[in-house]
């Protein structure tokens, strides 16, 4: 067992989480700004390694080495904790590059480095790799994790976390978390919950904020907190799972999750769909209902994550009307064959209406102003059994502040749901004047002509009406589409070659 001499003493928080680390597979670091996360999981990994001594299952040990990763939302920040790593631990840990080449240790590439054993009863050479998150396919080889280093995991896409804690299926892989929290999102679900209130015997948390570390500058912190506003300071500060800071809507499942109160369309004045079409993306439909004291109830959910088209809908929404006797299925204007065809096979399929109440080019803000109001008045609960629609809640946001948005809109991402809702909401909730139906047109809020149109049977030519317009339009909108998933294709093939 290697001793190891830190020139910089561990703060009680730091020992408290090694300390836990012995005993618990998950161990979560939630620490704020220079609360001390990079050092506790830093100092863990090399325990785990060197004092614990994790090792493999016994019917794999003699034949593969063990791997350690060090994974985080970037590679720059994944080589910021391997820095810290190497410090904490000591440089002779490593192997260089001439010891690896006697050792005919495959290195792989710059990522990819070889620890010593240094007294471990295995004697093995321990890969460790420095990971992303940011393609969580990549992270469903390997069975000899021995040790997963998650940093800044509360920025990480759900799958990848899913995909990680696969690779412990066999080899009982230790997961230790460092991160600032980020919004009431999975992971405030999946892992800081259920360690908090002790459900989840495997899984231990630590909360540390800036202010505990005992090298912070307090007077700094004071000045810093008074700029940060108190809800991005709790967040960024305190460490503490607020309201989601940046997301577009404030969703908690705590709170926004229940059962439509009846089951009787008479208790609804207002009984709608929302439906965003989609062929590449998502086709996706909600059931609205608004009951009598003005409170919005979504009640089911169609999701339909492959190239579905019009007729695939169908079933679901026939069920639907009938079901809740509904009054009409609002359905994205830009797709005018899509709502056409509903409209044929008897349902009652319109376009969209939405606000445009500031400029000609706001075309989503209005709309989400209406729907963030119905959550601050607490007028808005989803059924528990509607999971995409919860997930989209959590993670619609807007852009970084350095990011380029036209018109500040959120990021077009997981918000399939958001627009169904949306149009659905919007068009029964908005006034009789502010009722403009605008498509990619002029001041006016018409479309513009796409060209002259030659009359049949003579030489005269006139101006193509609405409807030709529309589908004009959306015969462009899907030959871009087409185009821009072709260059996707050719890209990808070019990497891979």
């Amino acid at each position: 067992m290697r001793e190891i001499k830190r020139e910089v003493k561990q703060s009680k928080h730091q020992r408290e989480f090694c300390d836990l680390g012995k005993t618990h597979r998950i161990t979560a670091f939630f620490g704020g700004l220079q609360g001390g996360k990079s050092i506790a999981g830093a100092d863990l990994l090399y325990e785990d390694l060197y004092i614990h001594q994790l090792a493999l299952p016994e019917q794999i040990r003699e034949a593969l080495s063990p791997e350690v990763w060090i994974l985080s939302k970037s590679y720059a920040l994944a080589d910021m904790a391997w820095s810290y790593f190497k410090w904490r631990a000591g440089e002779d840990v490593v192997y260089t590059p001439e010891e690896c080449r006697k050792l005919h240790l495959d290195r792989g590439d710059s990522r990819t480095h070889w620890l010593k054993p240094m007294g471990r009863p295995d004697g093995k050479p321990i890969r460790l790799r420095i990971r992303t998150a940011h393609d969580p396919e990549q992270l469903r080889a390997v069975g000899t994790l021995l040790i997963a280093w998650c940093d800044e995991i509360a920025f990480w896409p759900e799958v990848a976390w899913l995909n990680l804690q696969g690779r412990g299926i066999v080899t009982p892989t230790v997961y230790i978390i460092t991160t600032t929290p980020k919004g009431k999102n999975w992971l405030y679900r999946d892992v800081y919950l259920p360690g908090k209130d002790g459900t989840d015997k495997n899984t231990a948390v630590v909360t540390c904020r800036s202010v505990d570390n005992p090298w912070a500058d307090q007077d700094y912190l004071v000045k810093l907190r008074a700029k940060f506003g108190p809800e991005y300071a709790a967040q960024e500060l305190d460490a503490l799972f607020t309201a989601a800071v940046g997301y577009v809507y404030d969703f908690d499942r705590s709170m926004h999750l229940a059962e439509p109160p009846s089951t009787s369309t008479d208790d609804y004045k207002a009984r709608v769909i929302g439906l965003d079409p989609g062929y590449g993306d998502p086709y996706a439909a909600y059931v609205c209902l608004k009951d009598w004291d003005n409170n919005w109830w979504i009640a089911d959910e169609m999701y339909l994550v492959s190239k579905a088209i019009v007729n695939d809908a169908v079933p679901w929404l026939r069920h639907q009307c009938n079901k809740w006797k509904i009054q009409h299925i609002y359905v994205d204007k830009r797709r005018p064959s899509d709502w056409e065809a509903l409209r044929r096979m008897q349902l009652p399929a319109l376009p969209n209406v939405e606000v445009f109440g500031e400029n000609d080019r706001r075309t989503i803000m209005p709309g989400v102003r209406m729907i963030q109001r119905l959550f601050r008045e607490n007028r808005i609960r989803v059924a528990p059994h509607c999971e995409w629609i919860q997930e989209e809640f959590e993670n619609y946001a807007f852009p970084d502040r350095e990011a380029k948005n036209a018109g500040e809109n959120p990021v077009d991402f997981k918000n399939h749901g958001m627009d169904s809702v949306r149009y659905a909401i919007v068009s029964v909730d908005c006034l009789p004047e502010d009722r403009r139906v605008r498509v990619r047109g002029g001041a006016d809020m018409m479309p513009r002509g796409v060209g002259i149109m030659p009359v049949r049977g003579g030489n005269r030519f006139k101006m193509p009406t609405v409807k030709e317009s529309l589908a004009a339009q959306e015969k462009k909108m899907d030959h871009a589409d087409k185009v821009g998933r072709r260059l996707q294709k050719a890209r990808r093939l070019g990497r891979g070659r």
